[in-house]
Protein backbone atom coordinates (compact mmCIF):
# COMPACT_ATOMS: atom_id res chain seq x y z
CA UNK A 1 0.00 0.00 0.00
CA UNK A 2 0.65 3.54 0.03
CA UNK A 3 2.96 4.84 2.75
CA UNK A 4 3.11 8.79 3.86
CA UNK A 5 6.69 9.94 3.17
CA UNK A 6 7.83 12.87 5.58
CA UNK A 7 9.42 15.84 3.72
CA UNK A 8 13.01 15.10 4.95
CA UNK A 9 13.37 12.10 3.33
CA UNK A 10 12.02 13.15 0.01
CA UNK A 11 14.35 16.41 0.33
CA UNK A 12 17.64 13.52 0.95
CA UNK A 13 16.82 11.90 -1.81
CA UNK A 14 16.41 14.52 -4.36
CA UNK A 15 19.81 16.06 -3.08
CA UNK A 16 21.20 12.82 -3.23
CA UNK A 17 19.99 12.35 -6.97
CA UNK A 18 21.53 16.11 -7.43
CA UNK A 19 25.26 15.12 -6.30
CA UNK A 20 25.04 11.84 -8.33
CA UNK A 21 24.86 14.37 -11.62
CA UNK A 22 27.96 15.77 -10.78
CA UNK A 23 29.77 12.31 -9.93
CA UNK A 24 28.98 10.69 -12.72
CA UNK A 25 31.26 8.01 -12.06
CA UNK A 26 29.18 7.10 -8.34
CA UNK A 27 29.78 7.47 -5.18
CA UNK A 28 29.89 5.37 -2.31
CA UNK A 29 27.45 5.55 0.88
CA UNK A 30 30.43 6.86 3.14
CA UNK A 31 31.21 9.82 0.28
CA UNK A 32 27.60 10.54 -0.55
CA UNK A 33 26.93 11.02 3.85
CA UNK A 34 30.11 13.59 3.63
CA UNK A 35 28.46 15.16 0.61
CA UNK A 36 25.57 15.84 2.26
CA UNK A 37 26.73 17.06 5.66
CA UNK A 38 26.17 20.42 4.89
CA UNK A 39 22.49 20.13 3.80
CA UNK A 40 21.71 17.80 6.24
CA UNK A 41 23.33 17.51 9.64
CA UNK A 42 23.98 14.10 11.47
CA UNK A 43 23.46 12.09 7.88
CA UNK A 44 25.19 9.24 8.47
CA UNK A 45 26.22 6.34 5.63
CA UNK A 46 23.76 4.44 7.32
CA UNK A 47 20.70 6.61 6.59
CA UNK A 48 22.24 6.94 3.24
CA UNK A 49 22.11 3.34 2.22
CA UNK A 50 18.71 3.26 3.26
CA UNK A 51 17.40 5.71 0.76
CA UNK A 52 19.71 4.61 -1.66
CA UNK A 53 17.97 1.72 -1.95
CA UNK A 54 14.43 2.83 -1.64
CA UNK A 55 16.02 4.94 -5.54
CA UNK A 56 17.18 1.65 -6.45
CA UNK A 57 13.37 0.42 -6.50
CA UNK A 58 12.36 3.77 -7.59
CA UNK A 59 14.53 2.64 -11.01
CA UNK A 60 16.36 6.31 -10.41
CA UNK A 61 20.05 4.58 -9.39
CA UNK A 62 22.01 1.75 -9.74
CA UNK A 63 24.37 -0.08 -7.04
CA UNK A 64 27.57 -1.48 -8.79
CA UNK A 65 30.82 -2.89 -7.46
CA UNK A 66 32.10 -4.89 -5.14
CA UNK A 67 32.53 -3.23 -1.34
CA UNK A 68 32.44 -0.46 -1.15
CA UNK A 69 29.37 -0.63 -2.93
CA UNK A 70 29.18 2.53 -5.29
CA UNK A 71 25.94 4.13 -6.42
CA UNK A 72 25.33 5.82 -9.80
CA UNK A 73 22.40 7.16 -11.53
CA UNK A 74 20.42 4.77 -13.96
CA UNK A 75 21.89 5.23 -17.48
CA UNK A 76 19.13 7.37 -19.66
CA UNK A 77 17.35 8.65 -15.84
CA UNK A 78 17.29 12.27 -16.03
CA UNK A 79 16.53 14.00 -12.62
CA UNK A 80 14.60 17.15 -12.01
CA UNK A 81 16.45 20.20 -11.94
CA UNK A 82 15.78 21.30 -8.59
CA UNK A 83 13.45 23.69 -8.94
CA UNK A 84 10.45 23.83 -6.75
CA UNK A 85 7.80 25.23 -9.33
CA UNK A 86 4.47 26.77 -8.17
CA UNK A 87 2.92 25.83 -4.84
CA UNK A 88 -0.02 24.24 -7.11
CA UNK A 89 2.23 21.81 -8.93
CA UNK A 90 4.20 21.22 -5.85
CA UNK A 91 3.41 17.83 -4.47
CA UNK A 92 2.13 17.89 -0.60
CA UNK A 93 4.93 16.37 1.72
CA UNK A 94 3.08 13.94 2.94
CA UNK A 95 2.04 12.31 -0.60
CA UNK A 96 2.45 8.70 -0.58
CA UNK A 97 4.75 6.79 -2.67
CA UNK A 98 4.68 3.18 -4.02
CA UNK A 99 7.15 0.67 -1.54
CA UNK A 100 8.04 -2.33 -3.19
CA UNK A 101 6.69 -4.74 -1.40
CA UNK A 102 2.95 -3.75 -1.30
CA UNK A 103 1.41 -6.43 1.73
CA UNK A 104 0.29 -4.74 4.54
CA UNK A 105 -2.55 -5.01 7.60
CA UNK A 106 -4.67 -2.65 6.42
CA UNK A 107 -8.13 -4.26 5.25
CA UNK A 108 -8.80 -4.68 1.49
CA UNK A 109 -11.71 -1.99 0.81
CA UNK A 110 -13.45 -0.89 -2.51
CA UNK A 111 -14.42 2.51 -1.70
CA UNK A 112 -12.08 5.28 -2.94
CA UNK A 113 -10.01 7.46 -0.57
CA UNK A 114 -12.14 10.42 0.67
CA UNK A 115 -8.56 12.50 1.08
CA UNK A 116 -6.23 13.18 -1.48
CA UNK A 117 -3.12 10.48 -1.09
CA UNK A 118 -4.46 8.90 1.84
CA UNK A 119 -5.91 5.02 1.70
CA UNK A 120 -9.21 4.98 2.33
CA UNK A 121 -8.90 3.75 5.96
CA UNK A 122 -6.61 6.05 6.54
CA UNK A 123 -9.19 9.00 5.62
CA UNK A 124 -11.72 7.49 7.47
CA UNK A 125 -9.86 7.63 10.66
CA UNK A 126 -9.14 11.32 9.90
CA UNK A 127 -12.38 11.88 9.27
CA UNK A 128 -13.98 10.47 12.74
CA UNK A 129 -11.10 11.97 14.44
CA UNK A 130 -11.94 15.56 13.27
CA UNK A 131 -15.54 15.50 15.50
CA UNK A 132 -13.29 14.11 18.43
CA UNK A 133 -11.54 16.79 20.26
CA UNK A 134 -10.30 14.90 22.73
CA UNK A 135 -9.44 12.29 20.79
CA UNK A 136 -10.14 8.53 19.96
CA UNK A 137 -8.87 4.86 21.41
CA UNK A 138 -8.39 1.87 18.84
CA UNK A 139 -11.74 0.46 19.83
CA UNK A 140 -13.50 3.41 19.47
CA UNK A 141 -12.25 4.10 15.59
CA UNK A 142 -12.98 0.36 15.02
CA UNK A 143 -16.72 1.25 16.22
CA UNK A 144 -17.03 4.99 14.73
CA UNK A 145 -16.02 3.32 11.41
CA UNK A 146 -17.78 -0.46 11.78
CA UNK A 147 -19.71 0.99 9.05
CA UNK A 148 -17.28 1.23 6.47
CA UNK A 149 -15.25 -1.49 7.29
CA UNK A 150 -16.88 -4.24 9.40
CA UNK A 151 -14.14 -6.87 9.59
CA UNK A 152 -11.16 -4.77 10.64
CA UNK A 153 -10.07 -5.28 14.26
CA UNK A 154 -9.04 -2.58 16.30
CA UNK A 155 -5.55 -3.92 16.40
CA UNK A 156 -5.14 -2.59 12.03
CA UNK A 157 -7.04 0.65 12.92
CA UNK A 158 -3.47 0.84 15.73
CA UNK A 159 -1.33 -0.22 12.74
CA UNK A 160 -3.16 2.68 10.67
CA UNK A 161 -2.42 5.34 13.03
CA UNK A 162 1.19 4.50 13.96
CA UNK A 163 1.31 5.21 10.17
CA UNK A 164 -0.30 8.27 10.55
CA UNK A 165 1.72 9.54 13.35
CA UNK A 166 4.99 9.35 10.94
CA UNK A 167 3.22 11.38 8.71
CA UNK A 168 2.27 13.67 11.01
CA UNK A 169 -1.35 13.95 10.53
CA UNK A 170 -2.41 12.53 14.03
CA UNK A 171 -0.42 12.17 17.42
CA UNK A 172 -0.91 9.60 20.17
CA UNK A 173 -1.12 10.14 24.13
CA UNK A 174 1.92 8.24 26.18
CA UNK A 175 1.41 4.67 27.32
CA UNK A 176 -0.49 5.13 31.09
CA UNK A 177 -1.36 2.48 33.02
CA UNK A 178 -4.64 4.46 34.48
CA UNK A 179 -5.93 5.71 30.81
CA UNK A 180 -6.00 3.80 27.34
CA UNK A 181 -3.92 5.42 24.31
CA UNK A 182 -5.97 8.20 22.13
CA UNK A 183 -5.28 9.40 19.17
CA UNK A 184 -6.06 12.82 17.76
CA UNK A 185 -5.85 14.43 14.95
CA UNK A 186 -3.45 17.87 14.51
CA UNK A 187 -3.04 20.68 12.69
CA UNK A 188 -2.06 19.35 9.24
CA UNK A 189 -4.14 16.75 9.87
CA UNK A 190 -7.60 19.03 10.70
CA UNK A 191 -6.47 20.98 7.32
CA UNK A 192 -6.28 18.16 5.14
CA UNK A 193 -9.52 16.77 6.21
CA UNK A 194 -11.16 20.00 6.17
CA UNK A 195 -10.14 20.60 2.12
CA UNK A 196 -11.57 17.07 1.60
CA UNK A 197 -14.61 17.61 2.91
CA UNK A 198 -14.51 21.31 1.35
CA UNK A 199 -14.31 19.21 -2.13
CA UNK A 200 -15.86 16.18 -1.88
CA UNK A 201 -18.89 15.97 -4.11
CA UNK A 202 -22.59 16.30 -2.41
CA UNK A 203 -23.76 12.67 -2.05
CA UNK A 204 -26.52 11.56 -4.73
CA UNK A 205 -29.09 9.63 -3.21
CA UNK A 206 -30.09 6.32 -4.73
CA UNK A 207 -33.89 5.79 -6.02
CA UNK A 208 -35.90 3.50 -4.64
CA UNK A 209 -36.93 0.69 -6.30
CA UNK A 210 -40.05 -0.62 -5.50
CA UNK A 211 -40.10 -4.42 -6.34
CA UNK A 212 -43.25 -5.49 -8.85
CA UNK A 213 -45.49 -7.62 -7.66
CA UNK A 214 -45.19 -11.28 -8.60
CA UNK A 215 -47.97 -12.74 -11.06
CA UNK A 216 -50.99 -14.10 -9.85
CA UNK A 217 -50.13 -18.07 -9.42
CA UNK A 218 -52.43 -20.67 -8.07
CA UNK A 219 -51.30 -22.21 -4.88
CA UNK A 220 -50.23 -25.77 -4.90
CA UNK A 221 -50.23 -27.26 -2.05
CA UNK A 222 -47.51 -29.66 -1.09
CA UNK A 223 -48.17 -33.48 -0.65
CA UNK A 224 -46.54 -34.45 2.41
CA UNK A 225 -44.29 -37.34 2.48
CA UNK A 226 -46.00 -40.81 3.18
CA UNK A 227 -43.77 -42.80 5.20
CA UNK A 228 -43.66 -46.21 4.36
CA UNK A 229 -44.29 -49.18 7.09
CA UNK A 230 -41.13 -51.50 7.60
CA UNK A 231 -40.53 -55.37 7.61
CA UNK A 232 -37.55 -57.00 8.48
CA UNK A 233 -36.21 -59.91 6.70
CA UNK A 234 -32.82 -59.99 7.44
CA UNK A 235 -30.43 -59.03 11.18
CA UNK A 236 -28.99 -56.13 8.92
CA UNK A 237 -31.14 -55.74 5.82
CA UNK A 238 -34.83 -53.84 6.17
CA UNK A 239 -37.08 -52.73 3.10
CA UNK A 240 -40.72 -50.96 2.37
CA UNK A 241 -43.98 -53.07 2.20
CA UNK A 242 -45.69 -51.33 -0.76
CA UNK A 243 -48.91 -52.58 -0.32
CA UNK A 244 -49.09 -51.30 3.13
CA UNK A 245 -51.41 -48.47 3.82
CA UNK A 246 -49.83 -44.74 4.12
CA UNK A 247 -50.07 -43.65 7.83
CA UNK A 248 -51.81 -40.36 8.56
CA UNK A 249 -49.33 -37.29 8.70
CA UNK A 250 -47.79 -36.17 12.00
CA UNK A 251 -49.47 -33.05 13.50
CA UNK A 252 -47.20 -30.21 13.81
CA UNK A 253 -46.47 -30.46 17.72
CA UNK A 254 -42.84 -29.35 17.40
CA UNK A 255 -41.25 -32.80 18.13
CA UNK A 256 -39.48 -35.24 15.94
CA UNK A 257 -41.12 -37.91 14.17
CA UNK A 258 -40.57 -41.05 15.34
CA UNK A 259 -38.43 -43.37 13.13
CA UNK A 260 -39.36 -46.99 12.98
CA UNK A 261 -36.77 -49.48 14.62
CA UNK A 262 -33.99 -50.88 12.52
CA UNK A 263 -31.70 -53.85 13.74
CA UNK A 264 -28.71 -51.38 14.13
CA UNK A 265 -30.08 -49.76 17.29
CA UNK A 266 -30.35 -53.04 18.66
CA UNK A 267 -26.22 -53.98 17.46
CA UNK A 268 -25.05 -50.76 18.52
CA UNK A 269 -27.00 -51.16 22.24
CA UNK A 270 -25.34 -54.62 22.33
CA UNK A 271 -22.13 -53.08 21.56
CA UNK A 272 -22.36 -50.84 24.54
CA UNK A 273 -23.32 -53.64 26.61
CA UNK A 274 -20.13 -55.41 25.71
CA UNK A 275 -18.18 -52.05 26.44
CA UNK A 276 -19.92 -51.97 30.15
CA UNK A 277 -19.03 -55.62 31.07
CA UNK A 278 -22.76 -56.74 30.61
CA UNK A 279 -23.51 -59.97 28.66
CA UNK A 280 -24.23 -59.20 24.69
CA UNK A 281 -26.66 -62.64 24.55
CA UNK A 282 -29.01 -62.19 27.50
CA UNK A 283 -32.08 -58.98 27.59
CA UNK A 284 -31.69 -57.22 24.44
CA UNK A 285 -32.21 -60.07 21.82
CA UNK A 286 -35.79 -60.56 23.01
CA UNK A 287 -36.71 -56.96 21.59
CA UNK A 288 -35.13 -57.36 17.51
CA UNK A 289 -38.03 -57.28 15.32
CA UNK A 290 -37.26 -60.34 13.64
CA UNK A 291 -37.66 -64.26 13.67
CA UNK A 292 -36.07 -66.80 15.97
CA UNK A 293 -34.12 -67.97 12.81
CA UNK A 294 -32.96 -64.40 12.71
CA UNK A 295 -31.67 -63.84 16.33
CA UNK A 296 -30.09 -67.28 16.27
CA UNK A 297 -28.13 -66.18 13.43
CA UNK A 298 -27.32 -62.79 15.00
CA UNK A 299 -26.12 -64.61 18.08
CA UNK A 300 -23.49 -66.78 15.99
CA UNK A 301 -22.23 -63.71 14.85
CA UNK A 302 -21.97 -62.15 18.28
CA UNK A 303 -19.80 -65.46 19.22
CA UNK A 304 -17.69 -65.12 16.96
CA UNK A 305 -16.83 -61.41 17.31
CA UNK A 306 -16.14 -62.34 20.75
CA UNK A 307 -14.20 -65.20 19.80
CA UNK A 308 -11.92 -63.09 17.76
CA UNK A 309 -11.45 -60.45 20.46
CA UNK A 310 -10.93 -62.71 23.35
CA UNK A 311 -7.65 -63.26 24.21
CA UNK A 312 -5.57 -66.31 23.94
CA UNK A 313 -5.39 -67.85 27.14
CA UNK A 314 -1.68 -68.67 28.52
CA UNK A 315 -0.57 -71.71 28.42
CA UNK A 316 1.59 -74.04 30.85
CA UNK A 317 3.67 -75.61 28.12
CA UNK A 318 7.48 -74.36 28.83
CA UNK A 319 9.35 -73.33 25.57
CA UNK A 320 12.80 -74.87 26.26
CA UNK A 321 16.37 -73.42 24.76
CA UNK A 322 17.56 -74.94 21.89
CA UNK A 323 21.04 -74.43 20.58
CA UNK A 324 21.83 -71.63 17.79
CA UNK A 325 23.97 -72.42 15.45
CA UNK A 326 24.86 -69.09 14.05
CA UNK A 327 26.24 -67.99 17.50
CA UNK A 328 29.16 -69.35 18.97
CA UNK A 329 29.27 -72.44 21.57
CA UNK A 330 29.41 -69.72 24.86
CA UNK A 331 27.00 -67.48 23.96
CA UNK A 332 23.65 -67.50 26.69
CA UNK A 333 21.36 -69.51 24.40
CA UNK A 334 23.84 -72.45 23.57
CA UNK A 335 24.91 -72.76 26.89
CA UNK A 336 21.79 -72.74 28.40
CA UNK A 337 20.39 -75.46 26.00
CA UNK A 338 23.36 -77.64 26.75
CA UNK A 339 21.87 -77.58 30.51
CA UNK A 340 18.68 -78.09 29.47
CA UNK A 341 19.30 -80.92 27.51
CA UNK A 342 21.78 -82.45 30.28
CA UNK A 343 18.98 -81.95 32.48
CA UNK A 344 16.42 -84.14 30.50
CA UNK A 345 18.60 -86.64 29.92
CA UNK A 346 19.26 -87.00 33.34
CA UNK A 347 15.62 -87.53 34.08
CA UNK A 348 14.90 -84.14 35.19
CA UNK A 349 12.24 -81.58 34.21
CA UNK A 350 12.73 -78.33 33.03
CA UNK A 351 9.04 -76.13 34.53
CA UNK A 352 10.40 -72.93 33.19
CA UNK A 353 13.08 -70.73 31.29
CA UNK A 354 12.75 -67.28 31.42
CA UNK A 355 14.99 -64.71 29.95
CA UNK A 356 16.90 -61.94 32.34
CA UNK A 357 18.80 -59.28 30.74
CA UNK A 358 22.57 -61.15 29.59
CA UNK A 359 21.31 -64.57 31.65
CA UNK A 360 18.58 -66.80 31.67
CA UNK A 361 16.89 -68.88 34.47
CA UNK A 362 15.86 -71.89 34.62
CA UNK A 363 13.91 -73.99 36.65
CA UNK A 364 14.14 -77.66 36.76
CA UNK A 365 13.25 -80.68 39.31
CA UNK A 366 16.50 -83.45 39.24
CA UNK A 367 16.25 -86.19 41.47
CA UNK A 368 13.26 -84.91 43.67
CA UNK A 369 14.71 -81.68 43.80
CA UNK A 370 14.04 -78.07 42.73
CA UNK A 371 17.16 -76.87 40.93
CA UNK A 372 17.54 -73.30 40.04
CA UNK A 373 20.65 -72.07 37.69
CA UNK A 374 21.50 -69.04 36.43
CA UNK A 375 22.87 -69.01 33.15
CA UNK A 376 25.35 -66.82 31.77
CA UNK A 377 27.49 -66.37 28.66
CA UNK A 378 30.46 -65.03 27.30
CA UNK A 379 29.90 -61.59 25.83
CA UNK A 380 29.85 -60.56 22.69
CA UNK A 381 32.91 -59.41 20.59
CA UNK A 382 31.48 -56.59 19.14
CA UNK A 383 30.78 -54.61 22.41
CA UNK A 384 32.01 -51.44 23.32
CA UNK A 385 33.33 -53.04 26.68
CA UNK A 386 36.12 -55.65 26.36
CA UNK A 387 34.73 -58.72 26.75
CA UNK A 388 36.93 -60.16 29.57
CA UNK A 389 35.20 -57.02 31.25
CA UNK A 390 32.18 -57.50 30.61
CA UNK A 391 32.17 -61.14 32.04
CA UNK A 392 33.35 -59.96 35.02
CA UNK A 393 30.41 -57.85 35.64
CA UNK A 394 27.94 -60.65 33.93
CA UNK A 395 29.76 -62.90 36.59
CA UNK A 396 29.13 -60.68 39.57
CA UNK A 397 25.68 -60.14 38.62
CA UNK A 398 25.06 -63.68 38.63
CA UNK A 399 26.44 -64.18 42.19
CA UNK A 400 23.89 -61.89 43.57
CA UNK A 401 21.17 -63.10 41.63
CA UNK A 402 22.50 -66.85 43.23
CA UNK A 403 22.68 -65.52 46.87
CA UNK A 404 19.22 -63.94 46.47
CA UNK A 405 17.86 -67.19 45.40
CA UNK A 406 19.53 -68.82 48.01
CA UNK A 407 17.68 -66.34 50.70
CA UNK A 408 14.10 -67.05 48.30
CA UNK A 409 14.56 -70.87 48.59
CA UNK A 410 16.76 -72.36 51.32
CA UNK A 411 15.97 -76.31 50.56
CA UNK A 412 16.52 -75.99 46.61
CA UNK A 413 20.08 -76.69 44.43
CA UNK A 414 21.20 -72.91 43.34
CA UNK A 415 23.65 -73.18 40.16
CA UNK A 416 25.51 -71.14 38.21
CA UNK A 417 26.32 -72.22 34.70
CA UNK A 418 29.36 -71.04 32.73
CA UNK A 419 31.24 -71.32 29.80
CA UNK A 420 34.30 -73.11 29.93
CA UNK A 421 36.45 -70.32 29.56
CA UNK A 422 39.92 -69.66 31.42
CA UNK A 423 38.07 -65.96 32.65
CA UNK A 424 35.27 -67.38 33.84
CA UNK A 425 37.49 -70.26 35.92
CA UNK A 426 39.90 -67.80 37.66
CA UNK A 427 36.23 -66.07 38.76
CA UNK A 428 34.71 -68.52 40.28
CA UNK A 429 38.00 -69.28 41.97
CA UNK A 430 38.46 -65.83 43.58
CA UNK A 431 34.56 -66.28 44.38
CA UNK A 432 34.43 -69.80 45.64
CA UNK A 433 34.38 -68.43 49.64
CA UNK A 434 31.06 -66.33 48.71
CA UNK A 435 29.80 -69.31 46.77
CA UNK A 436 30.15 -71.62 49.46
CA UNK A 437 28.37 -69.59 51.95
CA UNK A 438 25.05 -69.05 49.72
CA UNK A 439 25.80 -73.32 49.04
CA UNK A 440 26.06 -72.28 45.01
CA UNK A 441 27.18 -74.71 42.63
CA UNK A 442 29.07 -73.63 39.63
CA UNK A 443 28.50 -75.74 36.48
CA UNK A 444 30.81 -75.69 33.56
CA UNK A 445 30.01 -76.06 29.85
CA UNK A 446 32.78 -77.00 27.49
CA UNK A 447 32.64 -76.59 23.71
CA UNK A 448 31.07 -79.95 23.18
CA UNK A 449 27.91 -79.22 25.12
CA UNK A 450 29.31 -81.35 28.25
CA UNK A 451 28.22 -80.14 31.63
CA UNK A 452 31.04 -80.10 34.53
CA UNK A 453 29.75 -79.93 38.01
CA UNK A 454 31.91 -78.23 40.51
Amino acid sequence: MALPVPESAAGTREDILRTLVEHPEGLSDRELAEALAGQHPGIDYKAVNHQCRKLVALGAVERVGEKPVRTRLRPGYVPDDGSRGSEADAAPPDRPIEESDPSSDAPDVSPAPTITGLPPVQAGILAALADADDGLTDNEIAAALAAGHPDVDPKAFNYQCRKLVKAGLVERSARSKDAPIRTRITATGRAEAATAAASAPAPVAAAETVPEPPADVPDIPETPPVPATLRYTDPTIFTADADAEPAAPAVGNGRPRPRPKAPSDDIARIRRSERAGDDPDETPLRFLPFSASASLVLRERLAQRAALRAAPAPTREVVLPVRDVLQGWSRTQNVAAAVATWLTHRGGTVRRAAEQGPALDLVAALDGEDVHVEVTGWPPDGARTHPSTLAADWFRAASAAAVQRRRAHPRSRVVIALPDTRRYRGLAADAAPTLADARAEVWFVDAAGRVQLS
